[in-house]
């Protein structure tokens, strides 16, 4: 069943893999490090090499939850945040009250910068309308994005007060 007034969702959107490379590198490095031990002839050290390889799979999996935790829904009016996996908070973000939005910023360090992904935070006129997207893949590309919303829905209000 579809609801009359359900919105057309333009993006979603979930922290960048990028964002846990260190875990995944050393995650990756423990399971081909438990593994080329292991042919190679250390057997001995069996219960070892089975925990280097857990833990290298283990770092691997949290890596993924971690980024499976936090979601951005964008539509045409409002931004959901979805935090949580079996308890979830969400958060709605109206883009009609951001029309008066103080800031809109991104943060990137060097590394981030390089590998192209970042933090876009935004306050609106008050401290109930601020958020961030965090470790998000092409924020320059998404923070347009929310400056047009922004902007469509400014001209949205500008258009019911003259009526």
């Amino acid at each position: 069943m579809v609801r009359k007034n359900e919105e057309k969702v333009l993006y979603k959107v979930r922290k960048s893999r990028k964002a846990f490379l260190t875990e995944y590198i050393c995650g990756g490095l423990l399971v081909v490090g438990a593994g080329a031990l292991y042919v190679m002839g250390f057997k001995s050290l069996g219960y070892v090499l089975l925990g280097i390889f857990i833990l290298g799979v283990f770092s691997i999996l949290l890596a993924e939850v971690s980024r499976m935790m936090v979601r951005y829904t964008i539509l045409h009016t409002k931004i959901i945040i979805t935090k949580g996996l079996v308890q979830q908070t969400r958060q709605n973000v109206y883009f009609r009250p951001l029309g008066f939005a103080t800031d809109i910023n991104l943060r990137q360090g060097r590394l981030q910068r390089l590998l192209g992904y970042g933090t876009i935070y935004l306050r609106g006129s008050d401290a109930e309308n601020a958020f961030e997207l965090t470790d998000i893949d092409y924020p320059e590309d998404m923070m347009r994005t929310l400056e047009d919303l922004i902007e469509q829905n400014r001209g949205d209000n500008d258009k019911e007060e003259k009526k």
